[in-house]
C-alpha cells in the first residue's frame, strides 16, 4: 500500500491550525487566572478550539480524506464561537462579531476551498454530487410531479412523471 504524497499547500494550513491552536491554549490559559461569569464559559470555548486544531493540524499533515470536513468544522467552530461572543455583547458586539468573522474569512476562505480543492484530487471526492432524496425518488419512478408539491420543475425536460403500480393495489 502506498502512501499518498502529502501537498505543500497542507502543510502550510496545518501550520496554521497548529498556531491557531496554540494561540487558544495561551488564551484559555491566560483567562484561568481571572474570575467572572463567563470565564469559565470562554474558557472551555477556547480549549475546544484548541482541540479541534490539533486534530485538523493531524489530519492535513497526514493528509487524510477527512481533512476538509475537519477543516471546515473547525471553521465553523470559531464562526460560533465568536457569534455568540457578539451576541452576549448586544448590538456593538455583534457589529464587531460580525466584522471579526469578514476578516477571519479573507483568511480561511482561501484556506478552506484549496483543501476541498486538493482533497477532491487526492481521494476523488466532490465529483459527483449525492443526489438529493426528493430527486433521486423522481428518478426512480416514485414520486408524482405536481404544481403544489414543487418538484415539477424536475420534470419539465424529462416529460411526465408516473407512478409505478403496486400488486394488488389499482
Amino acid at each position: 500500500m502506498s502512501k499518498r504524497r502529502t501537498p505543500a499547500g497542507f502543510y502550510l494550513a496545518a501550520f496554521c491550525a497548529v498556531a491557531f491552536g496554540l494561540l487558544m491554549a495561551r488564551a484559555a490559559l491566560r483567562l484561568g487566572s481571572l474570575t467572572g461569569d463567563d470565564t469559565a464559559l470562554v474558557r472551555a470555548a477556547a480549549l475546544l478550539l484548541a482541540a479541534l486544531s490539533a486534530v485538523v493540524a493531524e489530519a492535513l499533515l497526514a493528509a487524510r480524506p477527512w481533512a476538509y470536513r475537519a477543516s471546515l468544522a473547525l471553521a465553523a467552530a470559531f464562526a460560533g464561537v465568536v457569534v455568540l461572543d457578539g451576541l452576549g455583547d448586544g448590538a456593538p458586539g455583534f457589529s464587531w462579531a460580525v466584522a471579526r468573522l469578514i476578516v477571519s474569512a479573507i483568511v480561511v476562505g482561501p484556506i478552506l476551498v484549496y483543501v476541498r480543492e486538493r482533497s477532491a484530487d487526492l481521494f476523488g471526492t466532490g465529483g459527483q454530487p449525492r443526489p438529493r432524496p426528493v430527486a433521486a425518488a423522481a428518478a426512480r419512478g416514485r414520486w408524482i410531479a405536481s404544481p403544489v408539491s414543487g418538484v415539477s420543475a424536475l420534470f419539465a425536460q424529462r416529460g411526465p412523471a408516473t407512478r409505478k403500480p403496486r400488486p394488488g393495489r389499482p
